[in-house]
């Protein structure tokens, strides 16, 4: 289900008051800046929650209108459906203490071929060096036509062949 802007919430609490199986993963924004203090928690999947519904036995007309939700997932005329394996997927990552997924970066060992795959440096190659600290990592990246050592976060790393 797509819903209006940040209100993720506002779309979950009135769906599960009409009776509606909903599923919102929240997780800790790994991307926000160092200074703040205060973990902010968010939708894993800004703008979207799972609904969890048989459209032969419940009338979807409801949704629709339903304060927070923009509307349903569709490819064409058909609803979009997200497999079971998924959701359980997500819902083996949630944390049993705080409800949250738990987001981990990719794991890379020392000469692996690794991508950043988003911020200043999105679509450089080059080899993993090492873990620097929790959350950073160590990269030789060919820059300019020079070999340099570049430390970026981890979350920002994906495996190349």
């Amino acid at each position: 289900m797509f819903t209006k802007p940040r209100q993720e919430r506002i779309a979950l609490e009135n769906l599960e008051r009409q009776g509606f199986d909903c599923f919102l993963p929240m997780a800790i924004n790994p991307y926000q800046r160092r200074t703040t203090r205060d973990k902010r928690i968010e939708p894993l999947f800004p703008r979207y929650l799972f609904l969890n519904a048989v459209p032969d036995q419940q009338s979807l007309g409801p949704v629709r209108s339903t304060r927070g939700v923009n509307n349903l997932v569709r490819f064409g005329m058909n609803i979009a459906e997200v497999p079971e394996t998924v959701i359980e997927f997500i819902q083996k990552r949630l944390d049993p203490k705080d409800g949250l997924v738990r987001l981990e970066p990719v794991p890379v060992a020392p000469g692996d071929k690794v991508q950043v795959f988003d911020g200043p440096l999105a679509g450089a190659r080059g080899l993993f060096q090492e873990c620097c600290g929790e959350r950073r990592a160590l990269l030789l990246l060919d820059l300019m036509g020079r070999q340099t050592t570049v430390e970026i976060d981890r979350m920002l790393l994906q495996k190349t062949g």
